[in-house]
């Protein structure tokens, strides 16, 4: 399969242990999340990642509704976001200060300066659930085995990259002893050591069945239906008319005064929606002329 077409997640166990693990690959999905705004490269490979990272969590953390990972700082990045829903729709944005000169290369504790990743869990139906993990690790990657550790109380390993064109990760993690079928008690230790000896090129360039017989071509993989993802964005007209609506009268009338009709960009993906005054007041109740 050419790589260059792949956008899909992958499940795989071991026979007879207590080790799973998720193998994601993206390219038009990701080039389609990068293109919506111009990125500098080291934030379209950070974004890159929380790409990849969102899309591992989801298929980890069953929930029929939006997941999200966050994060947010006082540093050279003020806001990167990624999230993904119940059908593998992705979005993702990064917000940086664009007044200071791009690093050549982006370590997320020195980007975010003392900032918090939050994983937010928003069900279709019930209440919102949030996580926060403090970003103590210089990469992605290693917050996100904290998270996993204080959480779940379940040791995973995870490899992250991206390159502007394609975006991918690998993810391990180690289940209750009393889910393995056998005793393999060195499988974990086995397993995460071979993983560690994956290469950038290898994430991002083969498809998972060969990069999978590459790491472990002595081991017994067992490989599931590939789930297909894509870039979708959520934001609609109606939504978007909510979202200005609630606001509050005061405060629409105001902009109207102002501007004589409101404008929104979506951040996600830089569909614009306009809003006349006409049809704003209407729904205000109020037919008055606001200059």
């Amino acid at each position: 399969m050419n790589v260059q077409s792949i956008n899909e997640i992958q499940r795989f166990s071991f026979d007879n242990t207590n080790v799973r693990g998720e193998r994601v690959l993206l390219n038009e999905a990701y080039q389609e999340i990068i293109k919506r705004k111009q990125y500098p490269e080291p934030l379209e490979i950070l974004l890159g990642e929380f790409v990849a990272a969102i899309a591992l969590l989801r298929d980890i953390i069953k929930v029929d509704g939006i997941l999200s990972l966050q994060a947010k700082g006082n540093g050279f990045l003020s806001t990167l976001m990624a999230e993904c829903d119940e059908h593998q729709n992705l979005r993702a944005i990064a917000q940086w200060d664009e007044s200071q000169e791009t690093p050549d290369a982006i370590s997320l504790k020195e980007a975010l300066k003392g900032g918090y990743l939050v994983i937010t869990i928003q069900p279709r139906k019930g209440q919102r659930y949030q996580g926060i993990v403090d970003v103590a690790g210089d990469t992605l990657a290693e917050c996100l085995e904290q998270y996993f550790l204080q959480s779940e109380q379940l040791p995973s390993r995870v490899w992250l990259a991206a390159n502007g064109a394609q975006c991918g990760g690998l993810f391990l993690q180690r289940l209750p002893h009393e889910q393995a079928k056998q005793g393999d008690e060195d499988a974990w230790e086995r397993l995460s050591h071979l993983a560690s000896t994956v290469k950038e090129e290898e994430l991002l360039g083969i498809d998972t069945e060969l990069l999978l017989h590459r790491l472990y071509h002595e081991e017994e993989v067992r490989m599931y239906d590939a789930k297909a993802m894509q870039f979708s964005c959520s934001c609609t007209r109606q939504r978007t008319l909510d979202a200005v609506m609630s606001l509050g009268s005061e405060e629409v009338r105001e902009i109207l005064i102002e501007q004589g009709k409101i404008k929104v960009d979506c951040q996600f993906c830089a569909e614009e929606y306009e809003f006349s005054e006409a049809e704003l007041l209407a729904l205000l109740g109020d037919q008055a002329k606001t200059h």
